[in-house]
């Protein structure tokens, strides 16, 4: 075996930002809160988008009414051209008119789907349930499209992410039992599979990422915490003993056998 060291981190941990830039309103959770999916998280001001929206319903309004009249107009112009009281050229304007109008009701209601995308962007909510790990931004502040607001991570799950050296990575494999020890927690010593061996190198330390999962129901593992993964690398012929057979004497240690006499 050999002990690669690591870190646990949430299975899924995302920087939550917008892509419009505002004043922040409301921030609905603190740093340690669990949320759901859906939940509302911030708020940024959108006074400006609710008033472009009601343009863009005042204009589809327009749009219909003109729709609404160019109808009409065309059903005229049919009627007096069966009478032949109009050309054909006149009945063929308002049919062009009667399409303009057509277009100028969907083009105002395509810029009323444009605002209500991004009106999604200021009631920002959780994309998935988690833990609010770090909040980044403050009521007032101006928030910039990118700009990370907070973190959040799921938690129900932990991956423990260790390094291997480049000796000993050839000898695992997805799916091999290594033996997982969360030093900062008692009881804490699991066997999982690898779920993941990263095949390219850390450049500074030309070492190699494993990566294991584990099962995280009451919350005792948070992201940061140190971890042991204790990988099989191989086998070799030995002679072993009880660890409790072990005699230690300063620095020496060994075992009492017993003779043919019984000694």
């Amino acid at each position: 075996y050999v002990t690669a060291t690591g870190s646990l981190d949430a299975i899924r941990s995302v920087q939550i930002s917008t892509r419009m830039m505002g004043w922040v309103r409301k921030i609905h959770v603190t740093e340690g809160q669990l949320v759901a999916a859906g939940d509302p998280i911030i708020s940024i001001d959108n006074t400006d988008l609710l008033a472009r929206k009601s343009q863009a319903e005042a204009g589809i309004a327009e749009a219909r009414a003109s729709l609404a009249h160019a109808e009409k107009k065309v059903a005229r112009f049919e009627k007096l051209y069966a009478d032949k009281s109009v050309s054909r050229q006149q009945l063929d304007d308002v049919l062009t008119a009667r399409e303009r109008a057509r277009a100028g009701l969907e083009a105002a209601k395509a810029k009323r789907a444009e605002i209500e995308v991004q009106l999604r962007y200021v009631e920002i909510t959780a994309p998935f349930g988690g833990i609010v790990a770090r909040t980044t931004i403050e009521e007032g502040a101006m928030a910039n499209p990118g700009q990370a607001l907070l973190t959040l991570e799921q938690i129900d799950r932990m991956k423990v992410i260790a390094r291997l050296g480049e000796r000993d990575v050839n000898a695992v494999a997805v799916g091999d039992t290594v033996t997982v020890e969360v030093t900062s927690l008692p009881d804490a010593r699991f066997r999982v599979p690898l779920s993941y061996v990263i095949p390219a190198a850390n450049p500074g330390s030309r070492t190699y990422d494993i990566e294991a999962q584990l099962q995280n129901p009451a919350g005792r593992f948070r992201s940061g915490m140190f971890a042991r993964v204790q990988v099989p690398v191989g086998e070799r012929e030995a002679v072993v003993v009880p660890t409790e057979c072990i005699v230690s004497r300063g620095q020496l240690k060994g075992v009492f056998t017993v003779d043919a006499d019984g000694r």
